[in-house]
């Protein structure tokens, strides 16, 4: 860890936190919902060695600033990642994301297919589908024609979740059956959850996932070639219940699935995680 530098960048009027690390072909990791750069910390130490690696705090999460509407969508962050991209002039980027982090570098490769090399995808954001029940999947997306209705809800989960005896949920929900609490990741989320910045950022995210159904994005384009990759323990993402639609929905290049693991996959089991990214990587410059 001793190589990773954390700095902030200005892009369109937020302040973006990242890390980086090493030098040579560029790799950018992109969290999930609620997470930050931190999650990748094993990943980026691995990659370093042979490449110029990001890490980037989505807006809202980590050390990045939150949008002043707070309303975070795949088109906001897609855009903070393009205009991140141009900013450090990179090219032939491998981008790498997890659950919204995933979403957007899909939505980025399909907008800019010239400038990626490689895509890979971890438990994807399901979007509404991340929501049982029908009757949310319709509702929750109206709260936000209602500021006031919203603003209630939002810290109404706020005091539950971290308030009442809900909050011991997190963050386990996103670790597998195997959760080591001791964990620097695990540790890191208990503190972060404890900050209002976060818990917002989170409970905004309940009102704007239907800005990442795929299915609607991939009405009029097909996905490009990529790697997808799900922890069969996912308490975030069901993998009983979510992986099959979006491999279907999504028809990857390769599919993985990973035992013993959940939406922190990469935290969890980092050493397959990084062999699994890097062999899908080898491919490419093999063909």
């Amino acid at each position: 860890m001793m190589n990773i530098k954390e700095k902030q960048i200005k892009i369109n009027d937020l302040k973006i936190n990242y890390a980086v690390a090493g030098d040579g072909e560029p790799i950018i990791f992109l969290h999930n919902g609620g997470g930050f750069w931190q999650s990748w910390i094993h990943q980026i130490n691995f990659f370093s060695k042979k490449n110029k690696v990001y890490a980037l705090d989505l807006p809202s999460f980590g050390g990045s600033d939150s949008p002043d509407d707070e309303k975070v969508t795949l088109n906001l962050i897609t855009d903070i990642l393009k205009s991140f991209i141009q900013v450090k002039a990179l090219k032939n980027v491998n981008l790498v994301g997890n659950c919204i982090g995933g979403s957007v570098a899909l939505l980025y490769n399909i907008r800019y297919p010239e400038n990626v090399n490689r895509l890979i995808i971890f438990n994807i954001c399901p979007g509404t589908k991340i929501y049982r029940s029908r009757v949310l999947r319709v509702v929750l997306p109206r709260v936000n024609s209602y500021p006031f209705l919203k603003n209630i809800l939002i810290t109404l989960f706020t005091f539950i979740c971290t308030k009442t005896i809900i909050k011991r949920q997190f963050p386990e929900i996103l670790f597998g059956k195997n959760v080591d609490i001791n964990s620097f990741l695990y540790k890191y989320y208990k503190k972060k959850f404890k900050e209002k910045k976060q818990n917002k950022g989170r409970a905004n995210l309940l009102f704007t996932v239907h800005t990442f159904n795929l299915d609607i994005i991939l009405q009029q384009v097909k996905a490009p070639k990529h790697l997808l990759v799900w922890g069969k323990e996912n308490k975030v993402a069901s993998y009983k219940r979510l992986f099959k639609y979006h491999r279907d929905l999504l028809k990857p290049e390769k599919t993985i699935t990973l035992d013993n693991v959940g939406h922190l996959c990469m935290y969890e089991n980092p050493d397959e995680v990084s062999e699994v990214i890097e062999t899908y990587l080898v491919a490419k410059k093999s063909i």
